[in-house]
């Protein structure tokens, strides 16, 4: 199985299905210019069912904490491992004191919307796809194994799940690296306008790892 011939064949349906995600440029504009929209990122929040389980009251502590911590931070023009890492553990540990709860997913897509060039989503699904990906990919071959999804159950789990979420994300941007050429040369050919490579890289990973659907 190679990721790069899925990649040229699923390369219009993963971008199609990115286009049709229409709340993703308003947090990302509103955020980009310093706003500070609770109700949009609740909104936001909610289509992508990151609300779950969680009252009105709570949705409102977690919308503001989170563009306080958008408003904390100015924009990084160099993101690293270590960027990432401190980033990633503040907002999840910052979203875990207003309702503990595994936060993993939601801290990244968060993230995302701060970093939109930088920052890689965390899913279930993704995590599958990397695990078969692993143990079949040449351009995977010799990672460090990604290993089972951690559970966030008290504080003392933040640091194993902010570890297991960098090796997460160093294996997606090894792929969005070494595909690089293909990407280039295929949105020339599409005439492709959307702009966030990570997240079609993310959305090819998506698709291999929904056990629902064959794409």
């Amino acid at each position: 199985m190679s990721f790069k011939k899925y990649l040229e064949e699923k390369y219009p349906v993963a971008y199609d299905m990115q286009r049709r995600i229409g709340g993703d440029p308003l947090m990302v504009d509103m955020l980009r210019t310093n706003g500070v929209d609770h109700e949009l990122v609740k909104k936001w929040m909610r289509n992508y069912g990151l609300f779950q389980g969680i009252d009105g009251d709570s949705r409102n502590k977690i919308a503001k904490r989170f563009l306080t911590f958008a408003r904390q931070h100015s924009r990084i023009t160099r993101i690293n491992d270590a960027t990432v890492a401190d980033l990633y553990r503040e907002l999840l540990s910052a979203l875990f004191k207003v309702q503990q709860r595994s936060w993993m997913s939601a801290t990244s897509k968060l993230l995302w919307c701060l970093y939109p060039d930088d920052i890689v989503i965390y899913d279930a699904f993704v995590h599958r796809a990397l695990v078969t990906l692993q143990c079949v990919d040449p351009d995977l071959a010799g990672t460090e194994r990604i290993g089972a999804a951690p559970k966030i159950k008290a504080p003392v789990d933040i640091d194993p799940a902010v570890a297991a979420y960098i090796r997460y994300q160093g294996l997606v941007r090894k792929l969005l690296t070494v595909h690089a050429p293909a990407r280039n040369e295929l949105r020339r050919q599409h005439k492709e306008k959307y702009q966030y490579d990570i997240r079609i890289v993310d959305k090819l990973l998506w698709m291999i790892g929904d056990s629902n659907r064959a794409y």
